[in-house]
């Protein structure tokens, strides 16, 4: 799991929200057709659908969100775990994290055990 795709967990869901909220408004359009018999008579026809690079969209952005909440779920240590979880699913500011964990721990302190994810 890289910094950037946990950090990005809540713009992730904010565009997944919106891409959903597009896929119950379809779109429209009307189309020239004619019947399949003689005579051919030329008539419109009103066509709805989605648009189909929507759900690539919201196929992607589903399996990020995923793979992000996964990860926080499977760190081994439980004060990591809650730190992750407040700081990046809840978007918690460091300070708010620091009162949650609670213990008279520092700011500083909960940030060195978000960053060191990263250290290896």
């Amino acid at each position: 799991m890289t910094k950037d795709l946990l950090e990005q967990y809540p713009d992730i869901c904010r565009e997944l929200e919106d891409v959903e909220r597009k896929l119950h408004q379809p779109v429209s359009d009307t189309v020239s057709g004619s019947g399949s018999e003689f005579p051919f008579t030329q008539h419109t026809v009103s066509i709805r659908g989605i648009q189909p690079e929507l759900l690539t969209v919201k196929n992607r952005l589903q399996a990020q969100k995923e793979e992000i909440e996964a990860f926080i779920r499977g760190l081994p240590n439980s004060r990591l775990r809650r730190i992750v979880d407040y700081r990046v699913l809840q978007g918690m500011s460091w300070e708010q994290v620091a009162a949650k964990i609670g213990h008279r721990v520092s700011v500083d302190s909960v940030k060195y055990h978000y960053y060191s994810l990263w250290k290896n």
